[in-house]
């Protein structure tokens, strides 16, 4: 039978980690300390864009049908063939959509706020400048 340790008996503590010689510790570098610069905190407003962007990418497939049919009733009530507005209405949508993507898909880190912001600004430009286009080519 084990003798039971008396409560008034002095034991050494357990130390958790293993004694480390002076000479062993100095090998290993000291711990950085942490940069005077955080990281900023994230901002809201890219998130935002992208939501905007990402909207104005089903705008601008709206303004494509939009498009089609003022360029079809036009063919219809008239000879019969799109002026060249026409295609400069259809093919104003290819960079609008490019610009939403971009703005959308990239990184938060891949671009600015402030260039976020303006190709969201001009893929609303070029959507609502598709129409216009192939209304005036009537």
């Amino acid at each position: 039978m084990r003798p039971t340790p008396n409560e008034n008996e002095h034991r050494a503590p357990r130390s958790a980690a293993p004694a480390v010689s002076p000479a062993a510790a100095a090998s290993f570098p000291p711990p950085a300390a942490p940069s005077a610069d955080p990281s900023p905190a994230p901002d809201s407003s890219a998130g935002a864009l992208r939501v905007i962007a990402g909207l104005g990418l089903l705008l601008a497939f709206g303004a494509l049908v939009f498009s089609g049919l003022l360029a079809l009733v036009d063919a219809h009530e008239t000879d019969g063939r799109a002026g060249g507005l026409v295609g400069a209405g259809l093919l104003v949508l290819l960079p609008a959509g490019l610009f939403g993507l971009f703005a959308a898909a990239l990184p938060r880190d891949g671009m600015s706020n402030t260039v976020r912001g303006r190709l969201v600004a001009l893929q609303y430009a070029l959507i609502l400048l598709s129409p216009v286009l192939v209304a005036a080519d009537g």
